[in-house]
């Protein structure tokens, strides 16, 4: 199983994202910026998206 950081970051900066995880091709662990870091593509490959609590941080923005 690989596991690709796609952001750590607790706020939106210059070559920082929020926090988000993705877990083989099809497991999001948390939704931080995705869409800045995923192609099109590789988004329509998520089947579950986990948040781990309710911050703008890990629900996307």
């Amino acid at each position: 199983m690989r596991i690709r950081v796609l952001g750590c970051h607790g706020s939106q900066l210059p070559d920082y994202n929020t926090t988000s995880f993705l877990i083989g091709q099809n497991v999001l662990l948390d939704a931080g910026t995705v869409t800045t870091v995923l192609s099109l593509k590789e988004q329509m490959k998520i089947d579950y998206i986990l948040i781990t609590h309710a911050h703008l941080d890990h629900g996307g923005t």
